[in-house]
């Protein structure tokens, strides 16, 4: 019996202990959940909740909250920044949107009043420029009328001298 004994000693003696969840007293490190926020054209927002680190945008998942005071917010992906999309949006940005008009149709008539000021100036100097073009012509006609008559004076005046001296 006594022989018994021992081998059980030693049996139990290389039985090593078995690690169960209840009695394993390490400390896992809890999860820290991050908050993201999901826009595309059918879903315009949503939270995401996970423990992923992400630091930059990837469509459709952007990093940045919106600012609270949007109602309804969307994320403008080529722009970069979230927009409200609420009913009450869509009538302020359409009264910029008006108002934007009439500033650019108040530009636009500025540049078409000035336009037709540097046509009626081109005009003025066309017509200045054709009577100068004009008067250049009659002056090179008087030009070569009085170089006619010179020539002719210079023969007549050769003329008289050649008679003189005979």
């Amino acid at each position: 019996m006594e022989a018994e004994t021992s081998n059980v000693q030693n049996v139990t003696e290389n039985i090593q202990p078995v690690a169960t969840p209840a009695t394993n007293t390490e400390k896992t490190p809890a999860a820290t959940m991050k908050t993201y926020y999901w826009s595309t054209d059918d879903v315009p927002f949503r939270i995401l909740r996970t423990d992923d680190e992400i630091t930059s945008n990837q469509y459709p998942i952007v990093v940045a909250a919106p600012d609270p005071s949007l109602k309804a917010p969307k994320y403008d992906w080529t722009k970069g920044e979230w927009y409200d999309i609420s009913k009450e949006s869509y009538g302020q940005r359409l009264t910029a949107v008006t108002e934007s008009l009439k500033t650019l149709e108040g530009s636009i008539t500025s540049l078409q009043e000035a336009h037709k000021d540097t046509l009626q100036s081109a005009e003025a100097n066309d017509k200045v420029m054709d009577q100068l073009q004009a008067t250049v012509q009659q002056t090179n006609r008087m030009v070569a009328s009085l170089s006619a008559m010179m020539v002719a004076l210079s023969k007549n005046s050769q003329s008289n001298n050649n008679e003189i001296a005979k």
